[in-house]
């Protein structure tokens, strides 16, 4: 009879003018239906940017409803957004430097090289290490998949590998470096929320990841052992030689990246000053004219059809940067509209229900998982998600630490399993692979938090 007693407090509140429907149902809804968008445009392969102005004006609308103004939403919109212009930036001049680096020849040289010297029967494995190695030292994932990257899946895909293997272990590589490395910005992000810092949180970090990453190094070289690199009567190596001319020099803007991204120096800059150095060594050294550089620049590099390496060798250009700009300006758009219209509200208030570290780990997850699925960025995501847990974790007295662990162990690495999210975006169309098929083999992104939830699970176990 309990249902029956609920059933009549629920009508009598209803009659003294306490309904139980929250008032905000009408975003809850617009909510939803945000979500079914963007699972729709990732299930149909369509352009993420133009899937979240659809989420925006549902969100919009919703909000209309309840009273807000237009010009107020877009306001709160405009605020939030002109934030994402110095990311557009770099999303562009990544464009940019991926078309320079195939029209020099800088691209094609190091996969000639890299053919020469990796072992076909452990190459994905190879892909892993060697991307982990290079985020580590560059500390950014985008800046990793942009140029390693690139010419590692652009080897196997000359070797006839399940590309979405290797793009899988590339992606995973690629976030080693993005939580661990001492020059990461997510990590300067994350150690400013929970006013820790960057070179004390490093080892922790990085011990706290060296189960995953041995797990994930096994399943690599299982991979790597059954799936090898196929160079059967391929003369790849020589192909590119006689198509390109290969100089000492095209080493120089490859440098350039490695001496200047561990400076202090905006990341734009060591980006830019490689491509631009790409694009004269293209004019000097493959003969192409200026004009012909100014429209790789815009559509990407793409050699005549009747090439043997049209194939293989080829992309870049600010057009195809497009789609992760405007997804970038709308995600902050709307992220900025909801924190702006106390959404999260709601949310902060169930938090309270939440008891026990394993518990409370679950739930940054959970809500890292949303806002970056509405936020589409990985700052965003962790941003978003301390600003909601911040009060839950000083009144369950979570050491700062401990705080910064749960962080780079949810939205730091949730964000990069999302394919609408620009931390997932951006290195797959670099890569050009499919939107959600690297996910599966993308085994450090979700060993780590599965380890860590597992070892908080154990602890409270063995204290009770």
């Amino acid at each position: 009879m309990k249902w029956l007693q609920l059933l009549l407090q629920g009508y009598i509140k209803y009659k003294q003018g306490r309904a139980l429907i929250p008032t905000n149902i009408g975003l809850v809804i617009a909510l939803f239906v945000s979500i079914i968008i963007i699972l729709s445009a990732v299930t149909y392969n369509l352009p993420i940017g133009y899937a979240l102005i659809f989420v925006w004006l549902s969100l919009a609308y919703a909000l209309y409803r309840q009273g807000y103004q237009l010009k107020h939403l877009l306001c709160m919109s405009w605020t939030s957004a002109k934030s994402s212009i110095v990311v557009m930036q770099i999303f562009l001049l990544i464009g940019w430097l991926t078309a320079m680096w195939q029209a020099s020849g800088i691209i094609p040289m190091i996969i000639a090289s890299g053919i020469e010297l990796i072992n076909p029967n452990l190459f994905i494995i190879y892909a892993f290490l060697i991307t982990s190695c290079v985020s580590m030292l560059l500390g950014t994932s985008l800046g990793t998949v942009g140029t390693i990257g690139i010419v590692l899946i652009t080897i196997a895909k000359a070797g006839n590998l399940p590309i979405d293997m290797v793009a899988g272990a590339i992606i995973a590589g690629a976030y080693v470096g993005d939580r661990n490395s001492p020059l990461s910005s997510s990590a300067s992000l994350v150690a400013a929320l929970t006013h820790t810092k960057v070179n004390s949180n490093i080892p922790i970090m990085f011990r706290d990841s060296i189960p995953a990453l041995i797990i994930s190094c096994i399943l690599y070289v299982l991979l790597s052992l059954w799936f090898p690199l196929d160079y059967t009567n391929n003369y790849l190596p020589d192909t590119i030689h006689l198509i390109f001319n290969i100089h000492w020099t095209l080493w120089i803007p490859v440098l350039i990246v490695i001496g200047l991204l561990p400076t202090r120096l905006s990341i734009r800059w060591p980006i830019g000053i490689s491509a631009l150095s790409a694009a004269i060594l293209a004019v000097i050294h493959q003969n192409y004219t200026v004009l012909e550089i100014l429209q790789f620049s815009v559509t990407g590099f793409k050699l005549p059809d009747y090439n043997p390496l049209a194939n293989i060798i080829h992309g870049g250009g600010l057009k195809t940067m497009w789609v992760p700009t405007l997804s970038i300006f709308m995600a902050c758009s709307i992220s900025g509209m909801l924190e702006a219209v106390g959404f999260w509200n709601d949310i902060r208030s169930l938090l309270q229900y939440v008891s026990g570290r394993a518990k409370l780990f679950a739930s940054n997850v959970l809500i890292a998982f949303i806002t970056g699925a509405l936020g589409c960025s990985q700052a965003i995501a962790v941003i978003m998600t301390h600003s909601i847990m911040r009060t839950t974790y000083a009144k369950e007295r979570i050491h700062d630490e401990d705080v910064m662990l749960d962080f780079e162990n949810s939205g730091i690495l949730i964000a990069a399993l999302q394919p609408w999210n620009i931390a997932a975006l951006v290195p797959v169309i670099m890569m050009d692979v499919s939107p959600a098929g690297y996910v599966p083999f993308a085994f450090f992104l979700y060993l780590v938090p599965l380890i860590y939830w597992y070892r908080l699970r154990r602890k409270e176990q063995q204290i009770h």
